[in-house]
């Protein structure tokens, strides 16, 4: 790093979609980004990236929180679907993989933020991001729905314990960002109809124009973490103020 920034954002799932957006968005908003994914990514100024696996829990253990600045943002957005099957066909291993990297992997990640920098910044923010598949079942995305549902209510759950202890200067948010043109709404649309029995609804929704650009979604995301103090609900959807 070549200067001392004001602000200082953590990004999972950088590399594409809703994560490439916002990470974009933050730099011209004049955060220092910090991109945590599998894929590498290089940006010229005022960004590094960390190369991890955000399923492998051992190596989220590991990681550290090593900048500071008086603002800290944490953003977790990586997440999968995973098997899109009725439960009693999927595998063991994948309903693992969806609960650690959705669930488990932004639990540890908040859990070493608030470590690091509780009591020693300005303001802290952490931003899940959510989904309305957290809120009623989908067919075939039992594990999907558990794991954002357990993310929302993890994230009411620090919030309440911030608010308890009088941490004014904190905030929590589980943000559902609609249905976005992103590579996991291509997963989507390749599964086997006769696996997914919903799969039609969501093709329509592309051959439509009804998925949401990540750049738009980027900048609604971008308000709740220019003012979060004005959105007093932690659990809530870029729809409730679009």
């Amino acid at each position: 790093m070549d200067y001392q920034p004001n602000k200082i954002a953590y990004v999972t799932g950088a590399s594409s979609g809703i994560g490439e957006a916002l990470v974009s968005k933050l730099l011209e908003e004049g955060y220092y980004v910090i991109g945590l994914s599998r894929s590498t990514i290089s940006l010229e100024r005022n960004f590094e990236h960390h190369a991890i696996d955000l399923s492998n829990i051992d190596a989220v253990q590991k990681f550290e929180f090593k900048h500071s600045a008086p603002h800290v943002l944490l953003v977790n957005n990586a997440g999968c679907i995973g098997d899109i099957k009725p439960i009693g066909k999927n595998t063991n291993s994948g309903l693992l993989a969806v609960s650690n990297l959705n669930a488990l992997a932004p639990q540890l990640l908040i859990n070493t933020f608030l470590n690091t920098y509780l009591n020693k910044v300005e303001e802290g923010h952490i931003l899940n991001i959510s989904s309305g598949a957290g809120k009623y079942p989908i067919d075939s995305w039992a594990p999907y729905c558990a794991s954002k549902a357990s993310l929302d209510l993890f994230s009411k759950t620090v919030q309440e314990e911030l608010n308890t202890r009088s941490y004014t200067n904190w905030f929590v948010h589980a943000i559902a960002p609609g249905v976005v043109d992103t590579p996991m709404q291509n997963e989507i649309r390749s599964s086997d109809p006769n696996e997914f029995k919903v799969l039609q609804k969501f093709i329509d929704l592309k051959k439509n124009g009804e998925l949401s650009d990540p750049n738009s979604v980027a900048q609604k995301l971008y308000r709740v973490i220019e003012s979060p103090q004005d959105f007093h609900n932690v659990v809530i959807s870029v729809r409730d103020f679009s």
